[in-house]
């Protein structure tokens, strides 16, 4: 459906609304099926299940790459169109400019954070500049620079909390590595460190994940290099403190793997990660207010039979993602030289993974596993190999009864040096 069909559906309920305002002014009990107040919460119920339901869709996907090869004098992203059924190939702007090592776009920019109900564009500019650049993007397909400032240290994950308000940023530049705070203007969108007592707190070395949970106020950070390995769990007792939970960092006797895998379902205080284990990868956990870890009695986690084998993990990608409403997990892996993307069904109330009958191969190298706000679309990088050596975006359609239907494949590039992918991060009209 189309944004002028939509626009017609919200003027009618619009109307609706003020026919029953002027049919029963005198009637304001919201309980009563008859006033003016039911009926209006009513349809506004219905407006709000409308666009939750079915009308989140995104609008544009946004792709962070540069030249691989030396100069690396070519940095920054694009922002394809995404329509009803998928990736159009539409490019509605390409950044791509000469590298710049005191603002972005940077040398070779490391990710792309979207905050929670923005359209703002957070970048990292990696190597030699490592700054933190922030744009806003319209509905209208404008992009505004909003700030480009320097980073701490060596900024490389950032996790932000759901009212938009607080950014977390994880340093690789100090010794053992550290998670600064920042306050974010959700209006302006615009970044301040706020460190004061109690931030930045270390990590172990190398960390290669960074989530957030807004309900109990818990930071966990997975780190996989020298000890103490496994996953940080700092909660916040304050506003101008906090604590390690009991039995951080949480060892469940296999290192994460090096891809930025977590996966958390903050409602059920429910976390995934990926192991270094090839034969059984997955572990989850749950924890309890106090940010206090127990592993699943399910876990570890075998997506397949046979040993497996990782999907990539350069620049800490992406291989597992959760569906937004929490119900299923993607899993990308490797199997007899195949690599695979497999769906895995998520019960609730346990906690536990099963698998489902929805496995499909992809192409070589698959990185940047990607579910969109809306659920509807799943997106990967891989690259075609062999004699024509492209970087290629791979989707799926999903539907709500838990089914993958692939799409065709888009190039986005040549390999050889002309544009590395480095990350890509959906960014919807409305989330």
């Amino acid at each position: 459906m189309n944004i002028r069909i939509i626009l017609q559906n919200l003027v009618l309920l619009i109307m609706l609304m003020f026919s029953i305002h002027c049919k029963m002014p005198a009637l304001n009990n919201p309980r009563d099926p008859l006033s003016n107040d039911y009926g209006k919460n009513l349809i506004l119920s219905e407006l709000v299940r409308y666009w939750l339901r079915d009308k989140i869709a995104p609008d544009s996907l946004v792709v962070l790459g540069a030249k691989s090869l030396a100069p690396y004098d070519e940095s920054g992203f694009r922002i394809y169109r995404i329509g009803e059924d998928g990736p159009t190939g539409e490019i509605d702007y390409s950044g791509i400019k000469p590298s710049n090592l005191n603002a972005f776009p940077g040398c070779q920019p490391i990710r792309v954070t979207i905050p929670p109900r923005s359209r703002d564009i957070i970048t990292f500019t990696g190597s030699s500049s490592n700054r933190i650049a922030v744009h806003r993007y319209s509905n209208e397909h404008n992009l505004s620079l909003i700030e480009d400032k320097p980073g701490i240290g060596i900024p490389s994950l950032m996790a932000v909390t759901s009212d938009g308000s607080t950014a977390y940023v994880s340093n690789g530049a100090s010794n053992p590595n550290s998670v600064n705070r920042y306050s974010r203007n959700p209006f302006t969108g615009s970044l301040s460190a706020n460190n004061s007592s109690n931030y930045p707190f270390t990590v172990g070395c190398s960390p290669v994940s960074l989530r957030t949970s807004s309900k109990d106020n818990i930071v966990f950070t997975a780190t996989t290099s020298y000890l103490p390995l496994g996953i940080d769990v700092y909660k916040n007792t304050g506003p101008e403190s906090g604590v390690f939970a009991s039995g951080s960092p949480y060892d469940p006797g296999t290192n994460p793997s090096s891809h930025n895998n977590l996966c958390l379902i903050e409602s059920e205080r429910l976390l995934y990660m990926t192991s270094g284990d090839a034969t059984y990868p997955i572990y989850g956990f749950r924890y309890d207010e106090n940010g206090t870890m127990s592993v699943l009695p399910s876990s570890p986690f075998a997506p397949d039979t046979g040993t497996l084998g990782p999907a990539s993990i350069d620049n800490y990608s992406t291989s597992m993602a959760l569906d937004p409403k929490g119900k299923y997990i993607a899993y990308m892996y490797s199997l007899g030289g195949i690599y695979y993307l497999r769906l895995l069904s998520i019960d609730i109330t346990t906690g536990n993974i099963t698998t489902t009958d929805q496995k499909y191969s992809v192409g070589n190298a698959p990185k940047h596993l990607e579910w969109d706000g809306s659920g509807k679309f799943l997106y990967l990088v891989s690259d075609t190999g062999g004699t024509t050596n492209n970087f290629q975006l791979e989707y799926f359609k999903f539907s709500d009864d838990g089914k993958l239907t692939k799409g065709p494949n888009l190039i986005l590039s040549a390999m050889g040096g002309s544009f590395n992918i480095f990350h890509l991060k959906s960014l919807p009209v409305y989330y």
